[in-house]
């Protein structure tokens, strides 16, 4: 019978021999010299301890793409976003002035089609700036922080509200 102190240091289980590792040729056991067995498996890796390795190294890499793309963007690159999250709501409203101001009438000659294509024409012109800030920050999540600011300075230039700016 084992002590309470025994148990405590042992699981059940422990003594089952399919858990005992196998002994090598040119060894004499377990109870016999512990640094032969030691130094034969330092010489030539098991298998199993090749795909350990192997498998560890492929952790780390994923960890450290994982580490890599979880990193925070610094102070500079959040108040640029910032700034330019500004811009595209003002060029927003812009477009939105705009479309508040146009009146078009359409002649009873002409179509339905045409209406109808005028009003999305209105609605998109509204909702450009903000699908494409979005967009941009969605579609260049994996890339450098470079081309992200290159996609949306192009979008600053490219959805101006020159009828707002015109007086139009």
């Amino acid at each position: 019978m084992t002590s309470r102190n025994d148990d405590a240091l042992s699981w059940a289980g422990d003594d089952d021999p399919t858990l005992t590792p196998p002994i090598q040729a040119g060894s004499t056991g377990a109870a016999g010299a512990p640094g032969v067995e030691n130094a034969e498996r330092a010489e030539a890796p098991t298998v199993l301890e090749q795909a350990e390795l192997a498998e560890d190294a492929k952790v780390e890499a994923e960890l450290a793409a994982a580490e890599k793309a979880s990193a925070q963007l610094s102070s500079a690159a959040l108040i640029t976003l910032g700034i330019l999250g500004g811009v595209y709501l003002l060029y927003t409203i812009g477009w939105a002035i705009v479309v508040a101001r146009t009146t078009v009438t359409f002649f009873p000659l002409d179509s339905l089609f045409l209406e109808i294509c005028f009003r999305i024409g209105q609605f998109l012109s509204i909702a450009a700036a903000p699908l494409w800030f979005v967009s941009t920050l969605l579609l260049t999540q994996k890339r450098t922080w470079r081309s992200r600011l290159g996609w949306l300075l192009l979008g600053v230039f490219v959805l101006v509200p020159w009828p707002f700016i015109q007086g139009a």
